[in-house]
């Protein structure tokens, strides 16, 4: 495949500061219907990432959603440039086993890689059309 990690990615990204509740992230996944978002600092620094499974788990231990998400997001975060070959970003998602891949300049938040993308990006350059069964 042929094409960069910006080629990818959904550029307008929905990211939550450290001290978000788990609640107002949840409304977030349900009405945007998005599977996780990064965490970043004022600065623009990534520094985690909250999914849907992080949030029901902080909701089922606590009843009010008032935890953080610095407390429950995963703090070993794995990005992307966004200069990153189509090749090095599957090479990512496989060898992590993440399904949301944020994508940085210098640092920086500049869009994520979600499941649709990648599928949209299959479909659109190689997944063949097979005629329809019956």
């Amino acid at each position: 495949m042929k094409g960069h990690a910006r080629n990818l990615m959904t550029e307008r990204v929905t990211a939550v500061a450290p001290d978000t509740p788990v609640a107002a992230i949840a409304h977030t996944l349900v009405s945007e219907e998005i599977g996780g978002v990064p965490v970043v600092e004022a600065g623009g620094n990534i520094v985690g990432f909250v999914s849907d499974g992080d949030v029901m788990r902080a909701l089922l231990r606590d009843s009010g959603g008032r935890t953080p998400a610095s407390a429950v997001m995963s703090r070993q975060l794995v990005t992307i440039d966004e200069f990153a070959t189509t090749d090095e970003v599957v090479d990512m998602l496989r060898e992590h086993h993440v399904h949301h891949l944020p994508v940085v300049r210098a640092g920086r938040l500049v869009g994520i890689i979600a499941p649709k993308d990648v599928l949209r990006f299959l479909v659109e350059h190689g997944v063949p059309q097979l005629p329809d069964a019956g």
